[in-house]
């Protein structure tokens, strides 16, 4: 194994000063940078992920996730394949593709996404987590970053804003202003 060049690695780490604040809670965009399978200590199948905040004045932070795939909790399981999407995997790229834990870590690296980030308590500790993955869609707005439509999903595009309305056609005219009844008229 060649030498450590120690400058460029102390370079590359950065100035964070023994800042380990967590971040702002809020809506990130974020990149996965890391991606591996693992079993859980109950034995069920879990990808870990390490994300990195694309942008603004966090950027380069990371937060962590592990995604459990719960077999016997039907909303689990539906929070695991909501997550999936979100990082570009719909439901049929499982149910077409039948993938092995190697190919859905090797699709999930280098996606990006948007997500909520929020703060809670660790062993005394305030720590990130990702608390919302957004699936995007046409009310969600994209990541700035133009990776975000790498996703296995194609693109869809916006409808055309609908024509204006044709103008309302021209009132009919008054009708003749009423006279008035004669004064010897019975009442």
């Amino acid at each position: 194994m060649g030498s450590l060049n120690w400058g460029d690695l102390v370079k590359d780490a950065g100035d964070i000063g023994g800042n380990y604040e967590p971040l702002p809670n809020g809506d990130y965009d974020l990149k996965v940078i890391e991606a591996s399978a693992a079993t859980t200590t109950t034995g069920k199948t879990m990808f870990k992920i390490t994300c990195e905040v694309q942008g603004g004045a966090y950027n380069k932070r990371r937060v962590w996730d592990n995604l459990v795939v719960s077999p016997e909790n039907k909303n689990a399981l539906g929070i695991f394949f909501s997550k999936m999407a979100a990082l570009g995997l719909p439901r049929e790229f499982f149910t077409n593709n039948n993938p092995s834990n190697a190919q859905i870590e090797s699709q999930i690296l280098n996606k990006t996404f948007r997500a909520q980030i929020g703060t809670r308590v660790y062993q005394g500790d305030p720590r990130n987590e990702i608390s919302k993955y957004y699936v995007l869609n046409a009310t969600t707005p994209a990541p700035a970053s133009a990776e975000a439509t790498t996703s296995a999903e194609p693109a869809v595009a916006a409808a055309p804003p609908a024509p204006p309305a044709p103008p309302a056609p021209p009132a009919p005219p008054a009708p003749p202003a009423a006279t008035s009844a004669p004064t010897d008229a019975p009442f």
